[in-house]
């Protein structure tokens, strides 16, 4: 059966994804990876699109779509994805914490004077926008919908004239799916920026650290903003930051965009990593012991076999080396790689495929995301549903229920149209009628006294 068959409250193990090229991939950027558990949590009034749980986060997919998809059913899935259960209250330090990373014979600072230029990067509705403006003081115009930022916006962080940061579109991966992916992918490697400020939902960072991870590849020093820390803590949730950090190897800041918490943190970070060119220390998030295995050795493959043309192109090694792995038609005509390279890449590849079980696309998402799971449960308390998220599903059920909806959109209409025409619509009637006798009635005086005045001259 398909994906698109599921019943409500019901779940599955993924067996195949269907779909070609830039689609199929996109799918799998999404999560939707065969041997991925799925629960169907709710279908819209009309029966399309449905909202799944999937790697412990939420997705809406068309029916279209998940008709494309193929599953088995399961009684109960084997990962809950409840995350930690507390973690140790640890102090977050502040930029004296580089020096765990970093050792200080290696700091060569770039020369006074250098302009900084950061990339804003984050998924689509994370609060990209809102922190932009935070961090620039410009009033850009915010949304709580995807697809707000449609456009590059360049802006100077206050305080700091030497510094250029530019707000990307919002995207969900760096494969070449949509327009804004493009622009964005393009802009990191054809740009160069000194630096990446990659803003996290951390009410929703299962989804959002996959970007993460393509990011790290690029080798490019960057700080993960985890926005949003004011809801996670608000409702009993938990972020391991320090842990964090030690597993991406890169600094991570907790901050509210929206309440301006935490915000100087990020730029005093900013600052630092770009000035002094704070790479990435990890790339490889491999489970070399686990069925990873066969990734692993085919990443390292390819970074062997391509590391030259990388290096000629431009383009950091090891996003090059999953990108050709994948089969990235952008990548690959940017490597130019010959005929014996390419057969040998393609032998790299299937000997990967034979022993993962699963297409070479496939494969690198399930790795991701495997990591991605295994840092949350290291790292995350997952926080309990808000009140107000409660109360509106809750109006949910009866608004957009399978057999309310209409009725209640009916209801609603007609509630309109009685309070338009009888009570709101027939009191400023009855204003606009005595207003309409007063100026009549002064009219009508006025007149009859010019008539009284004029048979008096007469």
């Amino acid at each position: 059966m398909t994906l698109k068959e599921l019943e409500t409250g019901k779940s599955a193990v993924i067996r195949t994804v269907g779909g070609k090229g830039a689609l199929r991939q996109h799918f799998l950027d999404m999560g939707m990876i065969p041997g991925a558990e799925v629960t169907v949590v709710k279908l819209a009034p009309m029966g399309d699109p449905m909202e799944l749980q999937v790697h412990g986060y939420e997705l809406t997919l068309r029916l279209a779509e998940a008709d494309q998809i193929e599953i088995a059913p399961i009684d109960q899935r084997t990962r809950s994805h409840a995350g930690s259960e507390r973690l140790q209250a640890t102090e977050h330090p502040g930029l004296g914490e580089e020096g765990k990373y970093h050792s200080k014979e290696d700091e060569n600072p770039l020369p006074e004077g250098t302009l900084l230029t950061y990339a804003l990067v984050g998924n689509q509705n994370c609060g990209k926008t809102t922190l932009f403006n935070q961090l620039t003081g410009s009033n850009q115009h915010v949304g709580n919908f995807p697809g707000v930022t449609v456009d590059r916006k360049d802006g100077a962080i206050k305080g700091h004239a030497e510094t250029d940061i530019t707000d990307l579109p919002g995207i969900y991966s760096m494969s070449p799916y949509s327009s804004e992916e493009i622009v964005s992918r393009n802009f990191v490697l054809d740009e160069k920026p000194r630096a990446l400020i990659n803003i996290v939902d951390a009410t929703n960072i299962e989804r959002n650290l996959y970007l993460t991870m393509q990011l790290l590849e690029m080798d490019i020093p960057m700080v993960v903003a985890l926005n949003m820390m004011d809801e996670v803590t608000g409702n009993q949730g938990a972020i391991d930051v320090n842990g964090m950090e030690a597993l991406l190897g890169v600094p991570v800041i907790p901050i509210s965009a929206a309440k301006n918490e935490g915000v100087d943190e990020l730029v005093r970070h900013a600052l630092h990593i770009a000035k002094y060119q704070e790479k990435p220390l990890r790339q490889d998030f491999c489970d070399k012991n686990d069925h990873d295995g066969a990734v692993h050795r085919c990443i390292h493959a390819v970074i062997h076999l391509i590391e030259d043309h990388a290096e000629h192109a431009g383009i950091p090694v090891r996003f090059a080396a999953t990108k050709a792995i994948e089969g990235d038609p952008l990548i690959l005509e940017k490597l130019a790689l010959d005929q014996n390279e390419t057969e040998m890449l393609e032998h790299i590849v299937q000997q990967m495929e034979r022993e993962r079980g699963l297409d070479r696309s496939a494969a690198i998402a399930d790795m991701r995301f495997d990591f991605i799971e295994r840092l949350c449960e290291q790292t995350v308390v997952k926080p309990k549903e808000s009140r107000e998220r409660i109360r509106s599903e809750r109006i949910d059920r009866v608004l957009t229920g399978k057999y309310t909806a209409i009725p209640c959109f009916v209801g609603i209409m007609v509630l309109v149209f009685y309070l338009t025409f009888n009570v709101i619509g027939a009191w400023l009637q009855n204003i606009l009628q005595m207003g309409i006798d007063a100026v009549s009635d002064i009219v009508d005086r006025g007149w009859r006294r010019c008539r009284s005045m004029k048979r008096c001259i007469v």
